[in-house]
Protein backbone atom coordinates (compact mmCIF):
# COMPACT_ATOMS: atom_id res chain seq x y z
CA UNK A 1 0.00 0.00 0.00
CA UNK A 2 1.43 3.40 -0.90
CA UNK A 3 1.06 6.51 1.21
CA UNK A 4 -1.37 8.10 -1.20
CA UNK A 5 -4.04 5.45 -0.60
CA UNK A 6 -3.16 4.48 2.99
CA UNK A 7 -5.95 6.75 4.28
CA UNK A 8 -9.02 8.14 2.60
CA UNK A 9 -11.72 10.63 3.57
CA UNK A 10 -15.44 9.88 3.80
CA UNK A 11 -17.82 12.80 3.35
CA UNK A 12 -21.48 13.35 4.18
CA UNK A 13 -24.17 15.18 2.17
CA UNK A 14 -23.10 18.35 0.32
CA UNK A 15 -26.38 19.19 -1.50
CA UNK A 16 -24.68 21.04 -4.34
CA UNK A 17 -23.18 23.56 -1.93
CA UNK A 18 -20.33 24.98 -4.01
CA UNK A 19 -18.81 27.13 -1.26
CA UNK A 20 -18.73 24.23 1.19
CA UNK A 21 -17.39 21.83 -1.45
CA UNK A 22 -14.47 24.08 -2.38
CA UNK A 23 -13.55 24.89 1.21
CA UNK A 24 -13.83 21.24 2.26
CA UNK A 25 -11.74 19.84 -0.58
CA UNK A 26 -9.09 22.43 0.15
CA UNK A 27 -9.03 21.34 3.81
CA UNK A 28 -8.75 17.69 2.82
CA UNK A 29 -5.96 18.46 0.38
CA UNK A 30 -4.09 20.57 2.91
CA UNK A 31 -4.15 17.61 5.31
CA UNK A 32 -2.50 15.49 2.62
CA UNK A 33 -5.39 13.28 1.50
CA UNK A 34 -6.12 12.65 -2.16
CA UNK A 35 -9.12 10.26 -2.22
CA UNK A 36 -12.66 11.08 -1.07
CA UNK A 37 -15.66 8.77 -0.97
CA UNK A 38 -18.98 10.58 -0.70
CA UNK A 39 -22.12 9.01 0.79
CA UNK A 40 -24.61 10.71 -1.54
CA UNK A 41 -26.70 13.85 -1.93
CA UNK A 42 -23.66 15.26 -3.68
CA UNK A 43 -26.08 16.67 -6.29
CA UNK A 44 -24.00 16.56 -9.44
CA UNK A 45 -25.43 16.70 -13.00
CA UNK A 46 -28.40 18.66 -11.70
CA UNK A 47 -30.86 19.70 -14.44
CA UNK A 48 -30.02 23.37 -14.63
CA UNK A 49 -28.08 25.48 -17.09
CA UNK A 50 -24.91 27.43 -16.49
CA UNK A 51 -24.34 30.94 -17.76
CA UNK A 52 -22.46 30.98 -21.07
CA UNK A 53 -20.68 28.20 -22.94
CA UNK A 54 -18.00 26.06 -21.34
CA UNK A 55 -14.42 26.94 -21.94
CA UNK A 56 -12.36 24.32 -23.81
CA UNK A 57 -10.67 23.40 -20.52
CA UNK A 58 -14.02 22.91 -18.80
CA UNK A 59 -15.36 20.80 -21.64
CA UNK A 60 -12.27 18.62 -21.46
CA UNK A 61 -12.91 17.91 -17.77
CA UNK A 62 -16.29 16.26 -18.42
CA UNK A 63 -16.08 14.67 -21.89
CA UNK A 64 -19.29 13.58 -23.58
CA UNK A 65 -21.81 14.93 -21.06
CA UNK A 66 -25.13 16.15 -22.47
CA UNK A 67 -25.32 19.12 -20.14
CA UNK A 68 -23.33 20.71 -17.39
CA UNK A 69 -24.45 22.38 -14.19
CA UNK A 70 -22.23 24.87 -12.44
CA UNK A 71 -21.66 22.74 -9.34
CA UNK A 72 -20.46 19.74 -11.35
CA UNK A 73 -18.13 21.82 -13.50
CA UNK A 74 -16.66 23.54 -10.45
CA UNK A 75 -16.25 20.24 -8.58
CA UNK A 76 -14.38 18.67 -11.51
CA UNK A 77 -12.18 21.73 -11.81
CA UNK A 78 -11.32 21.79 -8.09
CA UNK A 79 -10.51 18.06 -8.07
CA UNK A 80 -8.19 18.60 -11.02
CA UNK A 81 -6.49 21.61 -9.44
CA UNK A 82 -5.94 19.77 -6.15
CA UNK A 83 -4.90 16.47 -7.78
CA UNK A 84 -7.71 14.62 -5.96
CA UNK A 85 -10.16 11.83 -6.84
CA UNK A 86 -13.72 11.33 -5.67
CA UNK A 87 -16.09 8.36 -5.74
CA UNK A 88 -19.72 8.71 -4.66
CA UNK A 89 -22.94 6.77 -4.21
CA UNK A 90 -26.32 8.28 -5.02
CA UNK A 91 -28.50 9.76 -2.33
CA UNK A 92 -32.13 10.70 -2.64
CA UNK A 93 -31.37 14.26 -3.76
CA UNK A 94 -29.39 13.20 -6.83
CA UNK A 95 -30.24 13.09 -10.54
CA UNK A 96 -30.85 9.35 -10.82
CA UNK A 97 -31.70 9.33 -14.52
CA UNK A 98 -28.43 11.05 -15.40
CA UNK A 99 -26.34 8.91 -13.06
CA UNK A 100 -27.71 5.66 -14.46
CA UNK A 101 -27.01 6.83 -18.00
CA UNK A 102 -23.31 7.44 -17.35
CA UNK A 103 -20.84 5.32 -19.33
CA UNK A 104 -18.92 2.87 -17.19
CA UNK A 105 -15.17 2.59 -17.07
CA UNK A 106 -13.39 -0.76 -17.12
CA UNK A 107 -13.67 -0.93 -13.31
CA UNK A 108 -17.46 -0.49 -13.35
CA UNK A 109 -17.69 3.12 -12.17
CA UNK A 110 -19.90 5.71 -13.88
CA UNK A 111 -17.66 8.32 -15.46
CA UNK A 112 -18.32 12.03 -15.00
CA UNK A 113 -14.66 12.94 -15.26
CA UNK A 114 -11.35 11.15 -14.82
CA UNK A 115 -11.41 12.30 -11.17
CA UNK A 116 -15.15 12.11 -10.37
CA UNK A 117 -16.92 8.76 -10.64
CA UNK A 118 -20.24 7.28 -9.55
CA UNK A 119 -20.50 3.99 -7.63
CA UNK A 120 -23.54 2.11 -9.02
CA UNK A 121 -25.72 0.28 -6.51
CA UNK A 122 -24.22 -3.07 -5.63
CA UNK A 123 -20.85 -2.27 -7.19
CA UNK A 124 -17.78 -3.68 -5.43
CA UNK A 125 -14.23 -2.39 -5.58
CA UNK A 126 -10.96 -2.49 -3.68
CA UNK A 127 -8.75 0.32 -2.41
CA UNK A 128 -5.53 -0.47 -0.62
CA UNK A 129 -6.58 -4.08 -0.15
CA UNK A 130 -9.87 -3.10 1.55
CA UNK A 131 -13.08 -4.51 0.04
CA UNK A 132 -15.66 -1.77 -0.55
CA UNK A 133 -19.20 -1.86 -1.91
CA UNK A 134 -21.70 0.88 -2.70
CA UNK A 135 -25.44 0.83 -2.06
CA UNK A 136 -26.92 4.29 -2.48
CA UNK A 137 -30.48 5.51 -2.45
CA UNK A 138 -33.05 6.62 0.12
CA UNK A 139 -36.63 7.84 0.40
CA UNK A 140 -37.21 11.61 0.30
CA UNK A 141 -39.28 12.50 3.33
CA UNK A 142 -39.95 15.90 1.72
CA UNK A 143 -41.12 14.38 -1.57
CA UNK A 144 -44.45 16.21 -1.57
CA UNK A 145 -42.58 19.51 -1.95
CA UNK A 146 -40.47 18.31 -4.91
CA UNK A 147 -41.09 18.07 -8.65
CA UNK A 148 -40.74 14.79 -10.50
CA UNK A 149 -37.93 14.92 -13.07
CA UNK A 150 -36.62 18.21 -11.73
CA UNK A 151 -35.87 17.71 -8.04
CA UNK A 152 -37.17 14.19 -7.38
CA UNK A 153 -36.86 10.87 -9.20
CA UNK A 154 -38.74 7.64 -8.38
CA UNK A 155 -35.49 5.67 -8.73
CA UNK A 156 -34.26 7.25 -5.49
CA UNK A 157 -35.47 4.43 -3.24
CA UNK A 158 -33.45 1.33 -2.40
CA UNK A 159 -35.04 -1.82 -3.83
CA UNK A 160 -34.78 -5.57 -3.18
CA UNK A 161 -33.12 -5.80 -6.60
CA UNK A 162 -30.38 -3.45 -5.41
CA UNK A 163 -29.76 -5.67 -2.39
CA UNK A 164 -29.64 -8.70 -4.67
CA UNK A 165 -27.16 -6.93 -6.93
CA UNK A 166 -24.86 -6.42 -3.96
CA UNK A 167 -24.81 -10.14 -3.29
CA UNK A 168 -23.70 -12.00 -0.20
CA UNK A 169 -19.92 -12.12 -0.44
CA UNK A 170 -18.34 -10.34 2.56
CA UNK A 171 -17.12 -6.75 2.31
CA UNK A 172 -15.04 -4.65 4.69
CA UNK A 173 -16.75 -1.29 4.10
CA UNK A 174 -20.26 -0.63 2.81
CA UNK A 175 -20.89 2.90 1.55
CA UNK A 176 -24.59 3.75 1.69
CA UNK A 177 -26.74 6.86 1.80
CA UNK A 178 -29.47 5.74 4.17
CA UNK A 179 -28.87 4.31 7.63
CA UNK A 180 -29.67 0.65 8.36
CA UNK A 181 -32.53 -0.12 10.70
CA UNK A 182 -31.30 -0.73 14.22
CA UNK A 183 -29.27 2.47 14.45
CA UNK A 184 -30.84 5.02 16.78
CA UNK A 185 -31.23 8.41 15.13
CA UNK A 186 -32.07 11.75 16.66
CA UNK A 187 -35.50 12.77 15.40
CA UNK A 188 -35.60 16.33 14.15
CA UNK A 189 -38.99 16.10 12.41
CA UNK A 190 -42.37 14.59 13.22
CA UNK A 191 -43.36 12.69 10.09
CA UNK A 192 -46.78 11.44 9.00
CA UNK A 193 -47.15 7.72 9.67
CA UNK A 194 -47.20 6.80 5.98
CA UNK A 195 -43.97 8.70 5.30
CA UNK A 196 -42.36 7.16 8.37
CA UNK A 197 -43.25 3.65 7.22
CA UNK A 198 -42.04 4.11 3.67
CA UNK A 199 -38.79 5.66 4.83
CA UNK A 200 -38.19 2.86 7.32
CA UNK A 201 -38.79 0.18 4.70
CA UNK A 202 -35.62 1.32 2.92
CA UNK A 203 -33.68 1.13 6.17
CA UNK A 204 -34.88 -2.46 6.64
CA UNK A 205 -33.63 -3.36 3.17
CA UNK A 206 -30.28 -1.81 3.98
CA UNK A 207 -30.16 -3.86 7.18
CA UNK A 208 -30.64 -6.97 5.02
CA UNK A 209 -27.69 -5.88 2.89
CA UNK A 210 -25.52 -5.43 5.99
CA UNK A 211 -26.49 -8.84 7.32
CA UNK A 212 -25.73 -10.40 3.92
CA UNK A 213 -22.24 -8.92 3.61
CA UNK A 214 -21.11 -8.51 7.25
CA UNK A 215 -19.02 -5.34 6.80
CA UNK A 216 -16.79 -4.08 9.57
CA UNK A 217 -17.92 -0.53 8.74
CA UNK A 218 -20.90 1.18 7.16
CA UNK A 219 -20.79 4.86 6.17
CA UNK A 220 -24.10 6.67 5.70
CA UNK A 221 -25.57 10.16 5.51
CA UNK A 222 -29.13 11.30 4.74
CA UNK A 223 -30.31 12.07 8.28
CA UNK A 224 -28.08 15.14 8.84
CA UNK A 225 -26.47 14.12 12.10
CA UNK A 226 -23.18 12.57 13.23
CA UNK A 227 -23.29 9.35 15.19
CA UNK A 228 -21.33 6.11 15.35
CA UNK A 229 -22.99 2.98 16.69
CA UNK A 230 -22.42 -0.76 16.66
CA UNK A 231 -25.38 -2.35 14.91
CA UNK A 232 -27.20 -4.54 17.47
CA UNK A 233 -26.51 -8.24 17.06
CA UNK A 234 -23.44 -7.66 14.91
CA UNK A 235 -19.86 -6.43 14.93
CA UNK A 236 -20.60 -3.75 12.31
CA UNK A 237 -20.02 -0.12 13.25
CA UNK A 238 -22.23 2.36 11.41
CA UNK A 239 -20.87 5.89 10.95
CA UNK A 240 -23.57 8.41 10.05
CA UNK A 241 -22.07 11.58 8.57
CA UNK A 242 -23.52 15.04 9.10
CA UNK A 243 -24.40 17.46 6.29
CA UNK A 244 -22.64 20.41 4.69
CA UNK A 245 -22.08 23.40 6.92
CA UNK A 246 -21.68 21.33 10.07
CA UNK A 247 -18.89 19.64 11.95
CA UNK A 248 -19.01 15.88 11.58
CA UNK A 249 -19.28 16.05 7.80
CA UNK A 250 -15.90 14.33 7.29
CA UNK A 251 -14.13 11.24 8.61
CA UNK A 252 -10.73 9.74 7.87
CA UNK A 253 -10.50 5.99 7.31
CA UNK A 254 -7.17 4.26 7.87
CA UNK A 255 -7.16 1.42 5.36
CA UNK A 256 -4.54 -0.56 7.27
CA UNK A 257 -6.49 -0.69 10.55
CA UNK A 258 -10.04 0.38 9.55
CA UNK A 259 -9.81 2.97 12.32
CA UNK A 260 -12.07 6.00 11.80
CA UNK A 261 -11.32 9.50 13.08
CA UNK A 262 -12.57 12.97 12.42
CA UNK A 263 -10.45 15.01 10.02
CA UNK A 264 -9.47 17.32 12.87
CA UNK A 265 -8.35 14.36 15.02
CA UNK A 266 -6.48 12.38 12.37
CA UNK A 267 -2.75 12.86 11.82
CA UNK A 268 -1.83 14.42 8.50
CA UNK A 269 -1.39 11.98 5.64
CA UNK A 270 2.17 10.99 4.85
Amino acid sequence: MNDETAKIVLAGDWHGNTVWMKKTLQRISAAGYRTVIHVGDLRVLWPEAIDGPLTPDEAALIPGARYYDAFTVTLCRVLEELDMNMLFVDGNHDHHTALRALPLDRDGFGIISARLKYIPRGHRFTIGGVRFAGLGGAFSINRRFLTRGESWWPEEVLTPGDVDALGTDPVDVLVAHDVPAGVDLRKTLVLPDAIERESYSGRLLLLDAVRNTDPALVFSGHWHQRTSQVLPGSTTTVHVMDMDGRTGNLAVLDLATLQVRGLEDAPAAA
